[in-house]
């Protein structure tokens, strides 16, 4: 039976959106094909862990759900990401975790609506990633990067990061996530999109282009999006602050999708209550202040 690598990363906070993330890839991965899921773990509850155990095993597809705990403490100190966390990063321990050579990183705020079976065959040739261009920053000189410091060319084409297939073995070879991690260390002001910014330029010629519906900003897709951009794309990524599991967010057509693929896991009905909501804001905007006030 033909193996396939997965990888996702989560903390509690994103465990829903990594659910619906990890049922929508393998339900379009090859029919014939063991999925090996490698979740790196930020701090998922173990309720929540039995909930993804749960929904893997009634997918009813082969596949075998594969905890990691990176050290997060290797990434203190490096710019939060949008979820006030350093979670981004996780995914640069993942070469040093594993024994896999390929393997198809997904972020945990997406869905994959298309079968990847010709993805994963791709032809890198000596391409570290193959990654579908942002639509948004579109290039280089979009991320507020020291174009003259690393002799990058402004107008080259600048990839979005949630969605990966890697090559694992390049990767360890060229000591590619210790660069990631000097460079964010070096130049914290030119890393806008955390470890994306950083890959971009470290990347820089090593990476191959996917097409553009493999990575398409999902609130771009809404009713009042941009024309041209549908809400049956490949890959809808839910970019930014605004999850669909956050209150207020959660009545978009592209949430409707989210909410689509999350009915296929052990959160099935699951929907963002207001009250709840609330609470966790003034929670997390204390945690914010206690913080403000112990570095004062």
């Amino acid at each position: 039976m033909k193996q396939i690598a997965i990888c996702s990363a989560s903390n509690e906070t994103y465990v829903k959106g990594v659910a619906a993330a990890l049922a929508s890839t393998v339900l379009n991965a090859p029919r014939e094909a063991h999925c090996r899921i490698y979740l790196l773990d930020g701090g998922i509850r173990e309720s929540s862990w039995r909930k993804l155990e749960a929904t893997m095993a009634a997918l009813g597809r082969s596949c075998e759900l594969i905890r990691l705990r990176p050290n997060m403490e290797h990434f203190a100190g490096l710019p939060q990401d949008w979820g006030a966390s350093v979670m981004t990063y996780a995914r640069l321990a993942l070469p040093q975790m594993v024994k896999e050579d390929r393997i198809l990183y997904v972020d945990a705020d997406m869905v994959i609506q298309a079968d990847w079976e010709a993805l994963w065959a791709t032809d890198m040739g000596e391409d570290i990633i193959a990654a579908a261009p942002d639509v948004i920053t579109k290039t280089l000189s979009g991320d507020h990067l020291d174009l003259v410091k690393f002799n990058l060319d402004g107008a080259a084409p600048y990839f979005q990061a949630g969605f990966l297939l890697m090559d694992l073995k390049r990767w360890r070879e060229s000591g590619l996530s210790e660069k990631v991690l000097t460079y964010l260390r070096e130049n914290p002001q030119h890393c806008r999109f955390w470890d994306q910014s950083a890959l971009n330029v470290v990347l820089y010629g090593r990476w191959k282009r996917l097409p553009d519906e493999w990575n398409t900003p999902a609130w771009w897709a809404d009713d009042s999006g941009k024309p041209g951009y549908s809400l049956k794309a490949p890959v809808l990524h839910f970019v930014g602050p605004n999850k669909p599991w956050n209150y207020g967010h959660h009545g978009n057509s592209s949430s409707k999708v989210f909410f689509s693929w999350l009915d296929r896991t052990a959160w099935k009905g699951w929907r963002p209550n207001g009250l709840r909501f609330a609470l966790k804001m003034v929670k997390y905007r204390a945690g914010q202040w206690l913080a403000a006030m112990r570095r004062s």
